[in-house]
């Protein structure tokens, strides 16, 4: 008698889905790994860890994926696992897959020029060096798409630029940058509800 073969695995299907449709999609810059893991650069990942949804990567994909139910329209939260300097593949192919546009898109990132605990809102414009938006706009082909840039500050003395975006933080400074992307992450919620100038209205000040 011959032996009975297994059932055939499902397929595992490769695409973000949702049951809600997705009004926004909120992509947090860092880099991937312990290594990064508390450095000023990763503000962005640390931003979608505020939202308290399990990220999830899709077999055969360098991002990692979920959504957050919110009564304006659901919103698509993503991880590039590429590193920061190649984090357009991801977004470009998250667009893609969930029917987006740039327009839909909000990338929230570190800023040096930026003083620790506060963020800014913007639409638009090109990357001013920071190698993550630089990846996007070249990867979408447009700077249409909304910021919301974290405080991370300069560096002093002599200390460089690359020097300070991969240091970390003392306790101070950290608990003013974890500040900057809880608020951040509220800031996301409210695009999802109404207009970028209404949500600009109420975050960009001073905390």
């Amino acid at each position: 008698m011959k032996a009975k073969r297994p059932a055939p695995k499902k397929q595992v299907n490769k695409q973000p889905k949702s049951k809600d449709p997705i009004v926004l999609l909120a992509a947090g810059l860092g880099n991937p790994g312990v290594r990064y893991a508390a450095t000023r650069h990763n503000v962005g990942f640390r931003a979608l860890g505020h939202f308290g949804v399990k990220l999830r990567r899709p077999l055969f994909n360098r991002f990692e994926y979920g959504v957050y139910p919110h009564a304006g329209g659901s919103v698509g939260l993503l991880r590039p696992l590429t590193y920061m300097n190649r984090s357009g593949e991801a977004v470009q192919r998250v667009i893609r897959l969930s029917g987006l546009e740039s327009k839909q898109l909000v990338v929230l990132c570190d800023n040096i020029d930026l003083e620790p605990g506060v963020i800014r809102l913007k639409r638009g414009g090109s990357s001013a060096g920071h190698k993550g938006l630089k990846s996007i706009i070249a990867a979408l082909g447009s700077e249409d798409f909304a910021r919301i840039y974290i405080g991370i500050g300069r560096p002093e003395h002599a200390a460089s630029v690359v020097e300070h975006v991969l240091g970390v933080p003392d306790a101070s400074e950290a608990a003013q940058i974890n500040d900057a992307c809880r608020r951040a992450a509220q800031a996301v919620l409210r695009l999802a509800e109404c207009e970028l100038s209404q949500v600009m209205n109420e975050f960009n000040v001073r905390s």
